[in-house]
């Protein structure tokens, strides 16, 4: 019978190394639990990501520790403890503004355990449906841009996300991202088999495969559906479903102001092969900001948020007019 989250999650004020203060749980998976946590020394708050595969897991006698809950499935428990445990070694690696912090990697209890540093704000997702988007100008330059100089960063170690999504950036209120959640970060250049991580609408057509080639095409996929997201409120029809007939709903359709460059660049992004999609993140980088320098020209020359450009602001969580 499946666990709930509360019957699986660890209870509030569990120690982990004698260093971490469970608190609340933040979000659940179907391969862990994330929660708030305190450092107890430091009172700092930080984010704890357990190991926990709903479907193969289920808490010991002392509420604490986990195993697996089918003697025949010990393999496929263990063979996806030791992809999680990947996380915290490659993450330990990077630094980047935009990315979130590493703190610490462990193992306690039969698990695996990653802390990172807590991010105030909100996801992406959160944030274009509620309308907090200051500015058309503002976004473009200090969000999506700087999304893409992390993802320059990450692809220059020679490593692509594999996850990039509206719910994996966080958005604080100054409106700066953050990229969390590297669980399906990979190194491309070492080839071989890929374990399978999709997200329906944000992933390329060779993220469903263990054998296919893997690289940064599919990280700018996943980025050109985040922009189709932000723009028109929902993300492109998934992959799999345009393999017979390949066709994105026009996005200028959706999405009133938006520049033809940058509608263009988007649906490049999106194609099914990965070869026809743009080599690097260049055009996109020229695409925002020119949409950047557009909208603060228009900001400036007609006022801020005037009630037209309100409602083009609006279209953004709306799906355009």
């Amino acid at each position: 019978m499946a666990q709930t989250v509360n019957e699986s999650a660890l209870k509030r004020n569990t120690r982990l190394q004698n260093k971490y203060r469970i608190g609340k749980v933040v979000s659940s998976g179907e391969l862990s639990i994330v929660y708030k946590a305190r450092h107890i020394e430091s009172g700092s708050w930080c984010v704890i990501k357990e190991f926990f595969p709903q479907a193969l897991a289920r808490r010991d006698r002392d509420r604490r520790s986990v195993c697996c809950r089918m003697p025949g499935a010990r393999a496929q428990f263990e063979e996806q403890r030791d992809i999680f445990a990947k996380e915290g070694p490659l993450l330990q690696r990077l630094s980047h503004p935009c990315i979130v912090d590493y703190v610490d990697h462990f193992e306690e209890g039969g698990t695996v355990y990653l802390v990172t540093a807590y991010c105030p704000g909100m996801t992406m997702a959160q944030y274009i449906r509620e309308g907090k988007v200051p500015s058309r100008a503002r976004f473009y330059k200090e969000t999506m841009l700087q999304i893409i100089d992390a993802l320059e960063y990450i692809h220059r170690q020679g490593l692509i996300h594999r996850d990039i999504k509206p719910g994996n950036i966080i958005i604080d209120q100054e409106g700066r991202p953050k990229l969390i959640d590297f669980g399906s970060a990979v190194h491309y250049e070492a080839g071989g088999r890929q374990p399978i991580f999709t997200t329906a609408g944000y992933s390329a057509l060779e993220l469903y495969s263990e054998t296919s080639r893997q690289d940064p095409a599919a990280d700018i996929y996943s980025l050109a559906a985040t922009l189709y997201f932000c723009l028109c409120g929902q993300p492109p029809l998934d992959v799999t479903q345009r393999l017979f007939r390949d066709q994105v709903e026009p996005l200028r359709q959706r999405s009133r102001g938006t520049s033809p460059l940058l509608a263009r660049v988007i649906t490049k992004g999106l194609a099914i092969n990965a070869r026809k999609r743009p080599a690097s993140l260049n055009p996109f980088r020229i695409a925002l900001y020119a949409e950047h320098l557009k909208w603060a020209l228009k900001e400036r020359l007609q006022g801020h948020r005037l009630p037209d450009q309100a409602a083009d602001q609006e279209s953004m969580s709306r799906g355009g007019s």
